[in-house]
């Protein structure tokens, strides 16, 4: 049989500290740019569940990948779904639920 046209279900915990978004311009407040954070602070208050945007706190990654400035973003969470995070594959401690 084929693909049913189902779409998997999302990763759990959606989002960690470690993880690295890539978020297009129409997917966060004020964006301009692609914009690439490496998350190191997920609020308590996040609940991806049920909210539809989530501030979240990193360092904006450049095209290259290194590090360039601390920042946050008010992004959407329909977008952090569609394009779940890049993981290293070691499942971070304390991630949100």
């Amino acid at each position: 049989m084929g693909d049913c046209g189902t779409v998997p279900a999302p990763r759990w915990p959606l989002i960690g500290v470690g993880d690295v978004l890539t978020v297009q311009p129409w997917d966060y407040v004020y964006g301009d740019v692609v914009l690439r954070l490496k998350v190191t602070h997920v609020p308590s208050n996040a609940d991806l569940l049920s909210l539809e945007w989530v501030r979240l706190f990193g360092i904006e990654l450049r095209p290259d990948g290194s590090p360039w400035r601390e920042r946050d973003a008010l992004i959407r969470v329909g977008a952090i779904r569609a394009n779940p995070p890049a993981r290293d594959g070691v499942e971070n401690v304390g991630r949100l639920r």
